[in-house]
């Protein structure tokens, strides 16, 4: 409960809460990823993160697919520790992400080159009426943030609070969950210490998983985000059409 009770405070403190910022900039964003994964022992399986996001231009709020916004190549190793506890690392990922586009001179800004090496620890339980999963992420971060192959590096820090519940629907065979989640997302260290606060963004997001097959798989959902900018007086408020595929055991169905 006190978990729910930090995400919900947060939420609302650095959603909703407008006094904090003296400008702020809505955004319509599309976002796609593509999920690889095999197993590797019982207890260790890889994942690969393909993943693209493109937004809406100062043209055109309705058109999500205008330009770029973030470019992704997320490699992970998860181990599972308990049955209701899992660890990941991932060693790598490249990213490359674009400005949130606020105004016609944004089109002309350089992306953003990012090396990442991340740790996270799920925990599951396994309630009455759904399940919760509370994750736990730290991020060590390298990026050329003002000056091209110039990399600097910070620190983030991650906490989603998750809840499932599958559904059982008459007369259909594909599993189906709902899936809600808040993540908060805080900042430290090299790059960003001239911020004036820690807050980097904050993501509400509702969707459902559904079982195409037995190695596919889909989600399909919604983001609200909240991120502060380097000023500390302007904020971005996006809405992001979640979409992600799937695929398992991407090597080892053709071994056998």
């Amino acid at each position: 409960m006190r978990y729910w009770l930090l995400l919900t405070c947060a939420f609302f403190l650095f959603t909703f809460n407008r006094g904090f910022a003296q400008r702020i900039y809505h955004h319509n964003i599309s976002w796609g990823r593509l999920t690889l994964t095999d197993t590797i022992t019982s207890r260790l399986r890889w994942e690969l993160y393909i993943q693209h996001r493109r937004q809406n231009g100062p043209d055109n709020e309705f058109d999500v697919f205008r330009v770029p916004q973030f470019t992704s190549y997320w490699a992970w190793l998860n181990y599972t520790l308990t049955p209701t506890t899992r660890l990941g690392v991932s060693p790598v990922g490249y990213f490359k992400s674009w400005l949130l586009i606020a105004q016609p001179s944004d089109l002309d800004k350089d992306g953003v080159r990012e090396l990442r090496w991340s740790v996270r620890l799920d925990q599951e339980q396994k309630l009455a009426w759904f399940n919760l999963i509370n994750r736990y992420g730290l991020e060590y971060r390298w990026r050329d943030l003002s000056q091209t192959n110039v990399f600097v590096p910070n620190w983030r820090a991650r906490y989603m609070l998750r809840l499932e519940k599958p559904l059982k629907i008459a007369g259909l065979k594909r599993s189906i969950t709902l899936v809600v989640n808040d993540e908060l997302f805080v900042q430290f260290g090299r790059a960003v210490r001239s911020n004036p606060n820690v807050f980097d963004q904050n993501r509400f997001y509702a969707g459902f998983n559904v079982g195409i097959s037995r190695n596919l798989k889909a989600s399909l959902g919604y983001i609200y985000g909240v991120q502060q900018r380097i000023s500390g007086k302007e904020f971005d408020r996006s809405n992001f059409l979640w979409g992600v595929l799937m695929i398992d055991n991407v090597v080892s169905r053709f071994k056998k």
